[in-house]
């Protein structure tokens, strides 16, 4: 079965519209706090990792299984650059968290009878709420290094929402 019909039925099937839905929103129009963002994006950065860490146990087509590992190297790699600057910027770096949202994500993807199509469809998701949140967050943020390195954390965040859009056949998050 063409994966983009298997991504859809399988959102359809398992009711993953009706029960992610809520979980879709866009973060708030205007993220302007640290205190908004870093518990945020920090959340994000915990679910790509960890769901990612999923898919390479789980994921049975290999170009998901690809994407995973990608996912794990450069969200890795974002949590220490957003650890160093609030270490630079005198900030407390938060403890490792994923919040209610991320929680049930990683949940329902963790359930689901297929998996590929739930890993994609939440990798969707959160990659535009990440999008959305580092973009808001990169011109108005109210710590000026934070909101540096959300504007240069912003090009791999959209290439990463290109590439998990292309694995999906281009369908929009359910």
């Amino acid at each position: 079965m063409n994966f983009k019909i298997a991504l859809v039925a399988s959102a359809l099937a398992l009711g993953v519209a009706g029960c992610m839905t809520p979980m879709a929103s866009a973060p708030p129009a205007a993220v302007t706090s640290a205190a908004v963002f870093v518990p945020t994006a920090a959340s994000s950065n915990l679910f790509e990792i960890e769901s990612s860490r999923l898919a390479l146990r789980r994921a049975r087509d290999p170009e998901v299984r690809r994407f995973a590992r990608q996912m794990i190297r450069d969200h890795n790699l974002a949590t220490r650059r957003m650890a160093a600057v609030l270490r630079n910027s005198g900030m407390p770096v938060p403890p490792p968290a994923l919040n209610a949202k991320h929680q049930q994500m990683l949940a329902t993807v963790e359930s689901a009878p297929d998996f590929d199509a739930a890993y994609v469809n939440a990798q969707l998701m959160a990659h535009q709420e990440a999008v959305a949140l580092f973009t808001s967050y990169s011109s108005s943020g109210d710590v000026p290094q934070l909101a540096a390195f959300a504007g240069q954390t912003l090009p791999t965040l959209q290439m990463h929402l290109d590439h998990v859009q292309a694995l999906s056949g281009g369908a929009p998050a359910m």
